[in-house]
C-alpha cells in the first residue's frame, strides 16, 4: 500500500493516494464491522462465529480481553488475532473473514446496505443489490463517503470494466455506491412548448 501510495502521487492521482494513506494510518476497521471468526486449540474451538468491532475499534473475546484494530489492515487481521489468542491458549489457530457494511444507492433493483467480503468486485454487489435498473446509467456511478466523491465517474467506469475488488477501491464501512438514473430529454414537452410559440407568434403576427 506504500508503494501504490507513492505511485499514485508521483502520478498525481490525489483522490487515491489520499484514501491510501488514509488506511495506512487509521486501518480498515470502523465501529460495526462484523468479522466471521473460525478459531480452535487444545482448549476451545470456534465455529463461524460472527464477532462485531465495538467502539475504539475493538473486538471482546469472553474471557480473553479485547483484540485492538486500530491502524490494522484487513490483511493483517488474521495474524493479529491468533497473537491475542496465543496470550491465552497454547496451540491456537484462527480463520478470520472480514464483512463491511457498504450501500448500494439509486437504480438498482434493491436499494440499501449490505455487509458484503472486500473482495468482492463492484460489479458484484451491485448485482447483489438486485442489478442496475432498467434506466440505469453504469457509465455514470460514483462511490461517496459521506459528503465527498472518492470515486468519481472515469474512476468507477475502469472499476466496473476491470473488475476491481472493494478492498482494491479502499473502500470502508459507510461507502456509498451510487448508481444514477440515465437522463430522458423531454422531447414531448419540448415539442409542445415550441409549437405553443409558434402558434403564438403566427397569431400577433
Amino acid at each position: 500500500l506504500m508503494e501504490q501510495a507513492r505511485i499514485a502521487e508521483a502520478e498525481h492521482r490525489t483522490g487515491e493516494a489520499w484514501l491510501l494513506r488514509t488506511r495506512l494510518e487509521k486501518g480498515d476497521f470502523q465501529e460495526g464491522d462484523r468479522i466471521v471468526v473460525m478459531a480452535h486449540s487444545i482448549a476451545f474451538k470456534i465455529e463461524a462465529d460472527t464477532l462485531v468491532v465495538r467502539a475504539g475499534k475493538v473486538i471482546p473475546l469472553p474471557r480473553m480481553g479485547e483484540v485492538p484494530l486500530e491502524g490494522v489492515l484487513r490483511s493483517e487481521l488474521n495474524d493479529r488475532f491468533e497473537k491475542h489468542l496465543a496470550k491465552y491458549v497454547l496451540d491456537s489457530e484462527a480463520r478470520t473473514t472480514p464483512l463491511i457494511r457498504v450501500g448500494v444507492q439509486g437504480s438498482v433493483g434493491r436499494p440499501g446496505y449490505y455487509y458484503v467480503s472486500p473482495d468482492l468486485v463492484l460489479n458484484d454487489i451491485i448485482m447483489r443489490a438486485g442489478g442496475p435498473g432498467g434506466d440505469a446509467d453504469l457509465n455514470k456511478v460514483t462511490i461517496r463517503r459521506g459528503s465527498d466523491v472518492i470515486w468519481d465517474e472515469s474512476g468507477t467506469r475502469a472499476a466496473l470494466t476491470d473488475g476491481l475488488s472493494l478492498d482494491r477501491l479502499h473502500l470502508r464501512a459507510g461507502d456509498d455506491i451510487v448508481v444514477p438514473n440515465r437522463r430522458h430529454v423531454p422531447w414531448a414537452s419540448i415539442l409542445g412548448v415550441s409549437l405553443g410559440v409558434i402558434s403564438l407568434a403566427v397569431t400577433l403576427v
